[in-house]
Order: structure tokens, then C-alpha cells, then sequence
């Protein structure tokens, strides 16, 4: 048995175990934490190879330094805003956000006190510092490691690309017009899908949200829900005293994320960078997240006293003049034509432009600072 079957198998047992304990049935979000988070078995604790070329998915840093340029270039109004700003990146991949937004933050002679990078994952924190450390070190001096929340807060700025996305959800179905819960199941000694009648709590839920967006969910249409996002929000938002949040990821206004076109909903796998239909597939080894409801990010935002400084798309808040002047540095025909082709995916509608999008929140700073961009804040 090679160590990713003897993986797959002990969550498996695991999963298995926890379903007898739990009169048979455990919920999605359940099953969700054991394959991506439980420590030494689940998916960001494997040390399998995850993000860009050769893993299972690739973010925006992986396709090109011109995304953490960028952000630089556009976050560089914000840290001015403070006398000694920190950055607290959350969950930082493979390292390669931080290591090009540091030099670029250096090439701009932008001065912070501070670099967090708070990241759960062994494997992955393995490879940030392996990455970091090629940094000057006046620079790479400036960087931290944080593996929980337990730190006072900064005057700053808070960085999550592709974090939401990755955090737990539930999954609903509705039939003969009430509210059930997916979850799994075992049957003939084999996990499977499988549904209950949803708490009160759930319920309740997506009936506000069906009130919310005027619409009755029709027989059979299938989505998702994080319950706990608050919770989670009032956590990572307590890492910051004064300053910004910014957060960058696939989803929607709530409005077109519960639209009758999504009846199946928005859950993604992701193994060897295909899209994989079933989650039950290659357990411990692929990527399972699902869109964010923008909506209720920016609902969270307001009642734990941020304001909404910045709604709009990836594509728009990329687009920054300075940081385009990039391509001008390249040489080659050959280079410039596959920087440009990198520049299309992240910024063009029909690829990363549109789908992913940007929001930043502003806590005890003044308003109004992206005034320039096009704001989709109404469409909230």
C-alpha cells in the first residue's frame, strides 16, 4: 500500500467511525473538516504537491508576479495610512505572494514594521520559508509565522487571496418544498451521499436568504451555505486594530449565487488541475471548496464595524498603470507575449477578470480611497 492509498484508507476509517458514532450520518461541513483539515490525514496536511504546475489547483500568484505587483501598487495608500503598518497574509499558498508584494513593497521604499503570514498547514509553511528565505535579509528579518489567532492587534493591513473559499460549508437540497441537508453516509460499507431532514437553524436560514433575493427555491435545487462565517469573520477580523482587509476570491453577490442556474450548486474539487465532480473522490488529495456569497462577507464586515471600501472585480482592481509597466521591462517578443497571455487570465472578463472579485473592508481609517475604480458595492 503506497502512502497515498494508506491515506485515503485511514480517513476512510476515520470518516467511518465518526458516521457509527453519529446514528449514521454526518454532514457535509463535517465530512469537509475531516478530508481538508484533519491534522496528519486531511488534504493541507498531506505533503502533496497543491498549487500551480503539476498540483491541483493555481492561483492568481502562480500565473504571474504582475497579480502581488499589483496588489502593492494598490495597497500602497492604505499602509501609508500608518505610521508603523503590518501585513498579515492569510493562508499564503506556496509563499509566492509574499515573496514578490515584499520586494515590490522594497522596490517602492514602502517601510512596515511587520510581515504575518498566519498558515495552517505544515507542509505548506515548509515551503513559504523555503521561498522567504531568498530574500534579503533586511527584508525576509520582517516576516513571522503565525499557526493561530492568538496575537495582538495591528494598525495595518489584512491580505486573504483564495481563503473563503476554502472554509467549511454546508449543503442543502430542497424537497416536496422543505429544507434537507446533504451529508455522507455509509451504505454496503461505502461512503456515500445522502440527505436529512435540516436543523431548525438551517431552515431558517435559507428561508431568510430566499426572502432576501424574492425567490421561492424551486424542487430539487441544490446549494451551499456557511453557517459559521460570522464566527470565523469576528476571529480573523480581531487581528486587526485599525486598517484594512482585503480579500480576494471566486463567488458572487448573493442574489446570482442562489440563482436558478446554479441549481446544483457551487462546490468545486480540484486533483491535478481537473475539475472533479465528486467529493468523495481521492480523499486527502484534492481540493474541495465552493464560491463565496459576497453578501454575507460584507454583512459580517458591517456588524463588526468595518465599512465597505471597495467592492468590485478582480479584473478592475488589477488594472493599475504603474504595475502594467512591467511588461515594458521584457525584453524578448517570445517573454512579453506569454506575460501578456498571463495579464488576459487574471484581467480579462472571461477568465479570472469577471468570476473572481475583490473587497475591501476599512476599520478606524477614512473612506472613500478606491474612488477611481468601478464599485459594485449597490449590487450587494
Amino acid at each position: 500500500m503506497n502512502s497515498k492509498t494508506e491515506q485515503t484508507f485511514m480517513l476512510k476509517k476515520l470518516l467511518e467511525d465518526r458516521i457509527k458514532q453519529s446514528d449514521g450520518w454526518i454532514p457535509f461541513d463535517h465530512f469537509f473538516n475531516t478530508v481538508m483539515y484533519e491534522p496528519g490525514l486531511g488534504y493541507y496536511s498531506s505533503g502533496s504537491h497543491k498549487i500551480g504546475e503539476g498540483g491541483d489547483f493555481t492561483t492568481a500568484p502562480e500565473i504571474s508576479e504582475y497579480f502581488s505587483k499589483s496588489i502593492a501598487s494598490q495597497t500602497n495608500r492604505l499602509l501609508k495610512m500608518h505610521e508603523q503598518p503590518s501585513v498579515i497574509e492569510v493562508g499564503a499558498g506556496k509563499g509566492t505572494f509574499a515573496y514578490e508584494y515584499l520586494k515590490e513593497l522594497e522596490k517602492k521604499g514602502i517601510d512596515i514594521n511587520r510581515y504575518y503570514i498566519l498558515e495552517i498547514s505544515a507542509d505548506l509553511r515548509d515551503r513559504q520559508m523555503e521561498l522567504i528565505s531568498g530574500l534579503p535579509k533586511s527584508i525576509r528579518d520582517k516576516v513571522t509565522w503565525l499557526e493561530s489567532l492568538d496575537m495582538d492587534p495591528v494598525d495595518g493591513i489584512l491580505i486573504a487571496n483564495e481563503v473563503i473559499d476554502a472554509l467549511p460549508f454546508k449543503r442543502f437540497i430542497i424537497k416536496n418544498e422543505q429544507v434537507f441537508e446533504l451529508g455522507i453516509t455509509l451504505s454496503e460499507g461505502e461512503l456515500e451521499e445522502a440527505t436529512r431532514k435540516s436543523s431548525k437553524r438551517l431552515t431558517d436560514e435559507i428561508g431568510l436568504i430566499s426572502s432576501e433575493i424574492d425567490r421561492e427555491f424551486e424542487e430539487g435545487f441544490s446549494s451551499e451555505i456557511r453557517l459559521d462565517f460570522h464566527k470565523w469573520f469576528r476571529a480573523i477580523s480581531s487581528l486587526i486594530n485599525k486598517g484594512s482587509m482585503i480579500f480576494i476570491d471566486y463567488g458572487y453577490v448573493r442574489s446570482d449565487f442562489y440563482r436558478s442556474d446554479r441549481s446544483k450548486g457551487n462546490m468545486i474539487c480540484h486533483y491535478q488541475n481537473q475539475v472533479i465532480e465528486d467529493p468523495l473522490q481521492n480523499m486527502g488529495y484534492q481540493d474541495i471548496s465552493a464560491s463565496v456569497d459576497f453578501t454575507q462577507l460584507a454583512n459580517a464586515a458591517v456588524e463588526e464595524g468595518f465599512f465597505i471600501d471597495l467592492f468590485t472585480s478582480q479584473g478592475m482592481f488589477l488594472l493599475d498603470e504603474e504595475s502594467l509597466s512591467v511588461i515594458d521591462g521584457i525584453d524578448s517578443d517570445e517573454s512579453r507575449l506569454s506575460e501578456i497571455q498571463k495579464l488576459k487570465q487574471l484581467i480579462m472578463p472571461n477568465y479570472m477578470g469577471d468570476v473572481f472579485k475583490c473587497m475591501i473592508l476599512g476599520k478606524g481609517i477614512s473612506k472613500d480611497n478606491f474612488e477611481e475604480l468601478n464599485q459594485l458595492t449597490h449590487t450587494l
